[in-house]
């Protein structure tokens, strides 16, 4: 696990984004305190989030659809 300022985070946010999605683990403090804790998403999370948003999209079609007829 790696441990990085909130300041480092905030600057680099898209190449340790790239690290957590390859297996990196971090550690994210702010004053010395852990804010939170970044890591790769497992397999179940991804199968979620495609759950999650079909449903959403289902959801919001008829809006969606509204908007575009505007």
């Amino acid at each position: 696990m790696t441990i990085i300022g909130l300041k480092e985070l905030r600057q680099n946010a898209s190449q340790i984004a790239e690290r957590a999605q390859k297996g990196e683990r971090f550690t994210v403090v702010k004053r010395s305190k852990i804010v939170f804790e970044i890591s790769p998403p497992s397999t179940n999370n991804a199968h979620e989030l495609k759950d999650w948003t079909k449903q959403a999209i289902e959801r919001y079609r008829p809006a969606l659809k509204a908007l575009n007829k505007k």
